[in-house]
């Protein structure tokens, strides 16, 4: 992929005329949207936009997918707007640039460190339950907004603007509650019968015309932004609060809670935009550097911080439209930008008539687009441990932290896992003296039949062999070398990609209490260097000696007289 700046201008024009309707397209789905998770993470109108242009604009440059959108994001609004009530130094919304900027230096750690491949290992019920999570808050939070009650100030917790709601609740205003309705039914049957245009677009286009409207015609009691903020003008960037950081420096109780906020935001920001960056290389079949997107990350949040901005993270909504309007280079993203920060500066001013009930449609939207159920269909027929995940990360995320459930939720998984490994996976094939065979797969232990002779048990060891499952192994083979029906065994470690320490001790060990209690021992189908390492070590001389570690389990079984 070539990077933008070192197009030559032959290269430009044409990757230009490819690629401009899909980023004026994302920009156009832009501008409503940034406004209004914005809105939702507790700064106001402009920031989010401001992270549109910048955020997107240097990802465009720097990342290393074609096709993602970086920028503000849905899943970083609830985190967002708890760090504006909770910010020292009575910062409030002022806060969020130095946690951009804090997030993307983080980021750039982990890039530098190399460490984003450990977060591969947090599966994905944790992503799709922190989504869900994530949307319930965000679409509980437009309470508020969606029944006329946006002047009220909320707690920045579940709970805590549960309860101020139920105690305002006779308070509720019935012409927001309608027109909330009415917008949302619109959006949703305009998502489900028109495909062309994205619902943002025409949704925002007239809810700044009936706002209008109502301001100046028909008076319905309805709050518009420009009641709840005041006159909006679109600007590039905003005043960084660049004082504080030697305040938040000089205090270590300060540094900590940046940091620990911070955290949150770029463990988030990462896992997202490596997942939408790897669902857009599926659907159009490419293959973009993880790498080279973690760092275009990295300097994206710096940049939108240093500007003013949010914190930014790639944006499935936003990557979609972006493929479906025939994107082909990172070009799209960077046009996206430009004409983001063309229509702020033009139109914004406009968006001081749209009613809050239209933004709070809007964001219920797009909480409903976090929400995957087919796959919490899937985990549930398929992998119950799965679904409990992920119900478990949505029930945390709502009710206590996102960062917290995303942990608890890897450890879990991580639990489970080795719960699983530890039972030792093995397949077993019993070759009796009468002729006939019977087979065992899996199972928690090995059972070993007892009314007939058997000529060659063959043991077959696949995956990971090492100290989790090597105590479950060591059962099975002490169960063999006591059978007295037992001649032969075979280790079959065809499937075997590795072995560490622990299993290859356990594995000589079971050879020699086999050997010593008379069964005939052979060690078949390893790999080239499993083999060798296993030929080393000094309990299986004796097998080595009397050629008893062979290239295939038919050698083995040849030589004992069954084939």
């Amino acid at each position: 992929m070539k990077s933008i700046s070192i197009l030559n201008f032959a290269q430009f024009s044409e990757l230009m005329s490819k690629n401009w309707r899909a980023g004026l397209t994302v920009a156009l789905i832009s501008v409503p949207l940034s406004i209004a998770l914005s809105i939702a993470s507790g700064a106001g109108p402009v920031p989010g936009l401001i992270t549109g242009v910048w955020a997107t604009l240097i990802a465009s440059i720097f990342g290393g997918n074609n096709y993602n959108i970086i920028g503000a994001a849905g899943a970083l609004t609830t985190v967002l707007f708890a760090a504006t009530l909770a910010a020292p130094l009575g910062l409030g919304a002022a806060v969020l640039p130095i946690l951009a900027l804090a997030s993307g230096g983080l980021i750039l750690v982990v890039w530098a460190l190399g460490l984003d491949k450990y977060l591969y290992f947090i599966p994905s019920s944790v992503m799709y339950g922190f989504g869900a999570g994530v949307a319930f808050l965000i679409a509980a939070s437009q309470l508020f907004d969606a029944t006329g009650l946006s002047a009220l100030k909320r707690t920045g917790h579940f709970l805590g603007d549960i309860e101020l709601y139920i105690h305002h609740a006779t308070e509720t205003h019935t012409n927001s509650v309608l027109i909330f309705a009415i917008f949302l039914a619109a959006i949703l049957l305009w998502k489900r019968y028109v495909k062309a245009l994205p619902a943002v677009i025409p949704i925002s286009v007239v809810g700044i015309l009936f706002g209008y409207l109502e301001s100046q015609y028909f008076d319905l009691g309805l709050i518009s932004l420009g009641d709840k903020f005041g006159s909006v003008v679109g600007a590039l960037m905003l005043p960084v609060a660049w004082d504080a950081l030697g305040q938040i420096f000089a205090s270590k109780e300060l540094v900590v809670w940046t940091l620990k906020i911070a955290g949150t935001i770029a463990l988030i920001a990462v896992l997202e935009t490596l997942i939408t960056a790897k669902i857009a290389d599926k659907i159009t079949k490419t293959q973009s550097s993880s790498r080279k997107e973690l760092f275009g990350l990295a300097l994206a949040n710096i940049g939108s911080g240093a500007m003013g901005g949010l914190p930014a993270t790639g944006v499935f909504i936003r990557t979609g439209t972006n493929i479906k309007a025939g994107a082909t280079h990172s070009m799209s993203a960077a046009v996206a930008a430009v004409a983001t920060a063309i229509i702020a500066i033009v139109v914004l001013p406009l968006f001081i008539y749209i009613p809050m009930v239209v933004i709070a449609a809007i964001l219920v939207n797009t909480a409903l687009g976090l929400i995957e159920v087919d796959k919490f269909k899937e985990f549930y027929v398929s992998e119950k441990s799965s679904f409990v995940v992920a119900i478990t990360v949505v029930l945390i995320t709502v009710f206590e932290d996102a960062g917290i459930a995303v942990v608890v939720g890897a450890v879990m998984s991580l639990l489970w896992f080795t719960d699983q490994i530890s039972r030792g996976r093995f397949d077993v094939t019993f070759n009796y003296a009468d002729g006939t065979k019977s087979a065992v797969r899996g199972g928690k232990h090995l059972k070993v039949p007892t009314d007939k002779e058997i000529t060659a048990v063959t043991y077959s060891i696949a995956g990971l062999l090492g100290y989790v499952d090597s105590g479950r192994h060591a059962d099975n083979f002490r169960r063999l070398a006591d059978a007295k029906n037992v001649r032969h065994v075979i280790i079959r470690l065809r499937g075997l990609l590795a072995a560490d320490y622990e299993g290859q001790e356990m594995l000589a060990e079971a050879v020699a209490d086999m050997e010593a209690k008379g069964k005939v021992v052979y060690v078949s189908s390893a790999s080239e260097h499993i083999m060798a390492e296993l030929k080393e070590l000094p309990l299986l001389f004796s097998l080595r000696d009397q050629k008893r570690f062979t290239d295939k389990t038919e050698d083995a079984l040849k030589t004992i007289g069954l084939l």
